[in-house]
């Protein structure tokens, strides 16, 4: 066939040519499409295949339905940097002591304050794409899908630091609830009951969340537990163990689906109905590996604030809980922590830990000093020192050129913790502070051609009353596949 003739034809006209059986079979051949997917092998008709660009990218990521608790928080303004106000947690005198005679001496009285301060943190990512980029009819639109991944990363953050977050290990860092209640309890502000103490068990039963329900709503607290927030293992231990007696009924199953095995989507007790949340953000012990596990470059990257050396030595103390089932033996592994990241982990020599013992850590700091806090990983009892062989037990601000851990097995590795929270409306007694919502902020490129740009979020989170919050502690869940004395 002569392309000139068929390139001459216009309108509705037609043409014909001749073409022999081996032309025809060449012909078919090459307009075969094929299922090739490399462009630069495509060949014949593949070729000239307009191809599929479904404008859909598929992830696995963190979704908005996955912020549970930053959802639910009300959400107030910060009016500035410091963020003051005032916890009253008492109103005066003691119980029956207004009593007096008809002109007895009156006795004096005063409510019970605590002054409070919150430090609005800022939460900041830059993203930028090229602007070649920004021309492309790609898959999608590469600029709106760094803004949502921009957010996602925000988001997450301001999540996970609402429950793990530690401004002495990390100034940068707001704190977070665990760290909230432990330092309340510390200063002598709130109760000891406050902390529950799940000694290594699961949490698929009544006793510790009716024990924090009581609390919460007991006297000299006076408040409601309102949600349990607890990791997704313990919520699948509440799905298969909790007695049907203690369950809130489901709408859309018929007879409430309140057999074992069903959801548990609300704790019943004395003081009301508790709302149960999973949320992927309370670690347990799948998340609660070294960084250096996951992302052994990353993790590198910042060893010039790995700890020099670690030393364990254990002697006996009468307040231990390294009980019979804990007796052998233990190593430790810690890694140097600081705004910018974690480093490798440095091993401890493996220590012998009878009953009744504690172990004391001496962590002697990086040449350069900069890292602003350590995390502490423990082996499983008779372990072995492998990064993918032990789990977080704590976290801790450095506090010199050595700083000093000990160990009464009080913080169990690779353990989760569940917090019952009093969210009603109007409490007050959670709020998310915040100075600026979040927004994008254009950058300007100096020497490339892209499009830059920072995305900010800046608040903390304020406890307003920490007598109203129950943290439950040391929770190895029954879907542990890392059981720290097994």
């Amino acid at each position: 066939m002569n392309p000139q003739v068929i390139q001459s034809l216009t309108g509705n006209a037609s043409g014909t040519g001749q073409m022999s059986l081996g032309d025809v079979q060449d012909l078919q051949k090459a307009l075969e499409a094929g299922y090739g997917t490399d462009v630069a092998q495509l060949t014949g008709g593949g070729a000239l295949r307009i191809q599929s660009l479904e404008k859909t990218m598929l992830s696995t990521i963190q979704e908005n339905k996955h912020f549970a608790l930053f959802n639910e928080l009300q959400k107030t303004n910060a009016t500035a940097t410091v963020d003051e106000w005032t916890e009253q947690s008492g109103v005066g005198g003691r119980l029956g002591g207004s009593t007096n005679t008809e002109t007895g001496n009156i006795r004096a009285a005063q409510g019970q304050y605590n002054r409070r301060t919150g430090m609005v943190k800022y939460l900041m990512t830059r993203r930028e794409v090229s602007f070649v980029q920004t021309l492309q009819n790609a898959i999608a639109d590469a600029e709106a899908v760094e803004a949502q991944n921009g957010a996602l990363q925000l988001l997450t953050d301001a999540e996970y630091l609402c429950f793990e977050g530690d401004s002495t290990v990390v100034p940068t860092e707001y704190d977070g609830l665990r760290a909230l209640l432990l330092d309340g309890v510390d200063a002598g502000q709130v109760s000891a009951d406050n902390i529950l103490d799940a000694e290594g068990q699961s949490l698929a039963s009544i006793d510790l969340i009716s024990k924090g329900a009581a609390q919460i709503a007991g006297y000299g607290n006076f408040g409601t537990p309102t949600h349990l927030f607890m990791s997704q293992l313990t919520q699948s231990d509440f799905d298969i163990g909790l007695d049907p007696a203690w369950r809130v009924p489901l709408n859309d199953v018929p007879g409430g689906g309140i057999s074992l095995g069903s959801p548990v989507v609300g704790i019943r007790t004395s003081w009301g109905n508790i709302k149960t949340v999973n949320d992927v953000f309370i670690r347990d012990e799948r998340q609660q590996m070294p960084h250096e596990a996951s992302n052994a470059a990353d993790a590198s990257a910042m060893n010039a604030i790995k700890p020099a050396s670690v030393a364990g030595v254990a002697t006996s103390d009468a307040s231990s809980k390294f009980g019979a089932a804990h007796d052998g033996n233990y190593y430790y592994f810690v890694t140097g922590v600081n705004a910018a990241g974690e480093s490798t982990g440095k091993a401890s020599a493996q220590v012998a830990v009878a009953v009744g013992d504690k172990v004391t850590l001496t962590i002697t700091a990086s040449v350069g000093g900069e890292e602003t806090g350590y995390v502490i990983y423990r082996s499983r009892l008779n372990g072995t020192a492998n990064a993918n062989d032990v789990r977080q037990m704590a976290r801790v601000a450095k506090s010199g050129a050595t700083t000093t851990y000990v160990d009464l097995n009080r913080e169990i590795p690779g353990s989760t913790n569940a917090y019952i929270l009093n969210m009603a409306p109007g409490a007050m007694a959670i709020t998310w502070r915040q100075l600026l919502p979040m927004l994008k902020f254009p950058l300007y490129p100096t020497v490339s051609a892209v499009v830059p740009w920072a995305q900010l979020l800046f608040g903390y989170l304020r406890i307003g009353k920490r007598r109203h919050h129950v943290l439950i502690k040391n929770i190895v869940s029954n879907g542990a596949l890392w059981k720290p004395f097994a």
